[in-house]
């Protein structure tokens, strides 16, 4: 083994490798590290993301991720944020077909929309994974290389069982209990699976009223006048969950509105944006799930560069982590930018 040290930068590269690629063969790691001294690993690579995503907090980390990552490895990478707009989504995944990238990393927010898309870019050459939303039959749904997120279904039952759990501990009749969920998209595939885990979890609880309801869209002040609407047209709401990061980081001011006080109506959700760790830290929010997105964007640079280099395909599972205001004290400084 060489006696030179390695730089830190190189180090952070083979174990992001590592990390995403599961254990290397020594040979691939040496293989890694023999770039010229002075040159990044993925110098001259072109990487695009192609989201369902928009300017807002989730977004901002993903292209956080993103950006650390590039500058790691030396490459070029880009992200689109067009909302929820599939037909738009769908344009800037051909525009980036079309720019001839070392790879795009794609959100698969519909089971048939991707499907010929996905084909047709492999076919000519142009690696694709998926990230933050995947076929809800996995590979066998559609042709992607292989697929960095969480798992959506595990993600609802977690943080349905949370909520379930502390309900029945307050002495809450969960026979009797209504379960609300705000979708901001509720026809979107992240809303439609995350909400059959919290289903799943309601099931095990005896919990048979339960409702997933239109937030709206993304924009956020749309999202919390329909759940303050739902809020006060439904009175025998026990829990209220935001389906995303949007929703949920309404959930607090929603409460409010409804002239509710912290911990009578039990909320929860996911991700970890401003809003919801102010509702963690007073006590309006119970709990959400950090699908940690930082991870999407920079293991998706990373996948796409091991892709090249090595035709490395790791499935990558980034979420499941529970926040509560136990370990708020962490996450609450990496909010926006990390987490």
């Amino acid at each position: 083994m060489s006696s030179q040290k390695m730089h830190r930068r190189d180090f952070l590269a083979v174990t992001a490798a590592a990390a995403a690629g599961g254990l290397l063969s020594p040979m691939i790691v040496s293989e890694a590290m023999a770039a010229p001294k002075g040159q990044k690993p993925a110098e001259g690579m072109y990487f695009r993301l192609v989201t369902h995503g928009a300017d807002d907090p989730f977004w901002a980390v993903v292209k956080q991720g993103m950006m650390d990552a590039a500058e790691l490895y030396g490459c070029k990478a880009e992200i689109d944020l067009p909302g929820s707009d599939l037909a738009l989504q769908q344009k800037k995944f051909q525009e980036a077909v079309a720019s001839k990238p070392d790879g795009i990393a794609l959100v698969i927010n519909d089971d048939q929309a991707w499907d010929k898309p996905v084909e047709d870019a492999l076919a000519a050459g142009i690696p694709v994974i998926g990230i933050n939303n995947d076929d809800k039959e996995g590979a066998a749904g559609n042709k992607r290389l292989c697929y960095i997120g969480q798992n959506e279904r595990r993600a609802g039952y977690v943080i349905g069982r949370t909520l379930f759990e502390a309900g029945k501990a307050k002495g809450i009749d969960l026979s009797k209990a209504h379960v609300a969920m705000c979708g901001e998209v509720p026809t979107a595939m992240y809303a439609q699976v995350r909400f059959a885990g919290v289903k799943d979890a309601a099931d095990e609880f005896g919990i048979t009223s339960i409702e997933l309801f239109d937030g709206g869209g993304i924009e956020m002040t749309t999202v919390e006048q329909r759940m303050t609407a739902y809020l006060l047209a439904h009175p025998e709401t026990t829990f209220l969950l935001g389906a995303g990061g949007i929703a949920t980081d309404r959930l607090t001011s929603v409460l409010k509105n409804a002239g509710k006080a912290p911990g009578e109506i039990l909320a929860g959700g996911f991700d970890t944006t401003p809003g919801t760790v102010e509702g963690l830290k007073s006590d309006y929010v119970l709990a959400t799930i950090d699908q940690q997105q930082y991870l999407q964007g920079y293991f998706a640079v990373i996948v796409l560069y091991l892709y090249n280099k090595f035709r490395l395909t790791p499935n990558i599972d980034t979420g499941g982590y529970l926040v509560t205001k136990e370990n708020i004290e962490f996450i609450e400084p990496l909010s926006g930018k990390y987490r």
